[in-house]
């Protein structure tokens, strides 16, 4: 396994250790507690780790911001320590230099009504994709169910791609000049080919082109394809996996379990961020005692795979920071530099997650252009759009 893929591995499932230990619930404590530090409204260490988890399910509103902690002299400082076969190239050195300058900010509003909680526990519902397509009026009802999401990747403190959602209405922006620059690419190209297209097509390529917001709806798009009659042709049978409910419960709780009893929780400083806690994490061990019930989940077809790939995982432990200020979660940080075959001392190359308990809900834009949608169907002849659906039906 190369350094590359055992960070990405082990950087996943530690921070899944950081997120898993809220589902151990608040009136454990004995279990697995370490560091005992002040008494900031009772409870051990634990105990208030999964009770700012808990404060943070209870809520409708959050932000959070993303960002790789580092500099280009401990990139270069970690890489030369590294053999041969696991350093990284001068290309993917580049792109982490760039990441290094930028962020990743996203805001999550739960509907009206519904806390995070709530979709935690009905994203677990058996809800099959193709026929959510055949029926516009539950497709509706699952989208405006989901809540809003709003996300905005930065780079160099200006914003390179936004994108918003909400009751089934996506929202775009983006600085295509700029993307098109870190992609050593000319966006003028594309612009002087916009005289070719028809009007309802070139108007909202044109407002990206310009930096400007446009909304596409779809569920009218749907709800068109149902007028036309594509959505009678679409196959009757499913060709989505389904989820169970009761085994994927099951993977959760004994997740949690293992948690409860395998995670320890010591104070540690935590700056301007709150108080601080260090959950360590036997992977290896808590890998090993949950995966029957996570196969269950993807399927037995996929058991040789997660055993080989817990098989190789070190057996050693996985340390989160997490950070909580007026008994809320205010962020994460995962070192990812304890995943390496030779850690660096004093250096830095962490994962930082901060968290806005107190966010303000998701907003969308008002002056998106909307994509006319009917105006492009009317474009494609009816012919060509029984034909599609024909052709998606014998796959």
């Amino acid at each position: 396994m190369t350094t590359r893929s055992k960070v990405m591995a082990f950087a996943g499932f530690g921070l899944a250790a950081a997120v898993g230990i809220s589902g151990c619930g608040s009136s454990s404590g004995g279990s697995g507690d370490s560091g005992s530090g002040s008494d900031n409204g009772g409870g051990t260490p634990k105990d208030k780790v999964v009770s700012a988890f808990q404060a943070l399910n209870d809520s409708s509103n959050a932000g959070f911001t993303l960002k790789l902690d580092s500099s280009v002299a401990d990139i270069e400082k970690i890489n030369a320590a590294q053999d041969a076969d696991d350093k990284i190239d001068a290309s993917d050195q580049q792109a982490i230099e760039k990441v290094l300058a930028g962020k990743v900010t996203m805001n999550m509003s739960a509907p009206d009504g519904k806390t995070f909680g709530d979709l935690t526990k009905e994203s677990t519902a058996n809800q099959d994709a193709q026929a959510l397509l055949k029926d516009p009026a539950a497709l509706e009802a699952a989208l405006k169910g989901q809540g809003s999401f709003a996300m905005s990747v930065v780079l160099d403190e200006s914003g390179l791609f936004e994108f918003v959602t909400k009751d089934g209405v996506v929202y775009v922006r983006a600085d295509v000049d700029k993307i098109a620059e870190l992609a050593e690419q000319n966006a003028s190209a594309l612009e002087s080919q916009l005289g070719q297209l028809p009007p309802v097509i070139a108007t909202p390529v044109q407002k990206l082109l310009d930096g400007e917001w446009v909304s596409l709806d779809l569920i009218a798009t749907v709800k068109i394809l149902d007028e036309q009659g594509v959505l009678d042709q679409l196959p009757t049978e499913t060709v989505s996996p389904t989820v169970d409910e009761a085994k994927v419960q099951a993977f959760i709780d004994s997740l949690s379990a293992s948690f409860e009893a395998d995670a320890t929780v010591t104070e540690i400083d935590g700056g301007d961020q709150g108080d601080g806690y260090q959950v360590t994490v036997p992977a290896k061990k808590i890998a090993t005692s949950v995966q029957d019930d996570l196969i269950a989940v993807v399927g037995q077809e996929s058991a040789d795979d997660i055993r080989d790939s817990i098989q190789e995982m070190p057996d050693k432990d996985v340390n989160v920071e997490v950070f909580v200020k007026d008994d809320k979660l205010s962020g994460i940080n995962l070192d990812l530099i304890q995943f390496l075959d030779k850690p660096v001392e004093d250096a830095t190359f962490a994962v930082n997650l901060g968290v806005d308990a107190n966010a303000g809900a998701v907003q969308v834009p008002g002056n998106a252009t909307a994509v006319d949608v009917k105006g492009i169907f009317n474009l494609i002849p009816a012919d060509s759009l029984a034909g599609l659906a024909g052709g998606s039906a014998g796959l």
